[in-house]
């Protein structure tokens, strides 16, 4: 059995800017609607990893789709909700101005001490992160190699948990756009 976690490519939207907190809210809605920037091409070893492949799993989210296609996936086998990016809380304050990464580092720390503002918390996200990690595993079980085009902070909790369940793997989550993982039991 083996399971591939992917990131998916680089999503074309504008992350240079500053903005309040509230604006940042904003922003994610579009990085949520955004698609993948087509001059970033999915390296040959993402292309052979994914020709291994028998089952292809992806969020519904356009960057995680658009990334299957840019690797030859014509129709992924599965299209779940349950495998979105987790929710990135913000709040409604229109000052300070700080930059989207700024903004993005300081609110997904606040998640991980509890604050869930507009979001899932912390607790939904590990409920979800073990679901899609059981998925993962019985599909795995069924078609022998699963490929799952997925989001960062989702990929990250989903290799710790394949990690406490025995299965071997990498050492550090992927973080790169393209980079790509296995984990075999």
């Amino acid at each position: 059995m083996e399971i591939v976690l992917i990131r998916h490519g680089k999503p074309e939207i504008d992350a240079s800017g500053k903005l309040s907190a509230s604006d940042f809210g904003k922003w994610l809605d579009k990085y949520d609607q955004a698609g993948i920037d087509v001059d970033h091409n999915p390296t040959i070893e993402a292309f052979k990893m994914t020709n291994r492949c028998s089952y292809i799993v992806c969020s519904t989210l356009p960057r995680s789709i658009e990334s299957a296609k840019a690797l030859n996936i014509d129709t992924p086998d599965m299209i779940s909700h349950l495998f979105r990016e987790c929710e990135m809380p913000y709040a409604n304050w229109n000052y300070p101005i700080l930059s989207i990464k700024s903004w993005a580092i300081l609110f997904r720390i606040l998640q991980l001490t509890g604050y869930s503002a507009n979001a899932e918390s912390y607790t939904a996200i590990k409920e979800r992160t073990a679901q899609c990690a059981n998925k993962l595993i019985e599909l795995s079980r069924e078609h022998e190699s699963v490929l799952f085009v997925g989001h960062g902070a989702l990929l990250w909790f989903i290799h710790k948990k394949l990690i406490r369940m025995g299965w071997s793997g990498p050492k550090k989550s992927v973080r790169e756009h393209w980079d790509f993982g296995g984990y075999t039991q």
